[in-house]
């Protein structure tokens, strides 16, 4: 069910060299929101860094990546 969490949540930190301001982490918000599987995203842009908390059940870490690269923003997990 789309509600509930199923399976144990996985959490990762991607660097992401071309994030310069709010603008930017807006995209990055917006790339990775209602992505199925992704709960929680927070950025940084003052440390260019972005926070994914994700149900590796329903979406992988490279997929994550995936829609990074796709949204122009580069990243490299940390």
């Amino acid at each position: 069910d789309e509600i509930g969490i199923v399976g144990p949540l996985a959490e990762i930190e991607f660097a992401i060299p071309k994030m310069h301001c709010g603008g930017c982490a807006e995209k990055i918000t917006t790339a990775l929101q209602g992505i199925q599987g992704v709960r929680e995203i927070r950025t940084k842009v003052a440390q260019k860094r972005v926070y994914v908390q994700y149900e590796p059940s329903k979406i992988q870490e490279d997929e994550l990546k995936h829609l990074l690269d796709r949204a122009g923003f580069a990243a490299v997990a940390v």
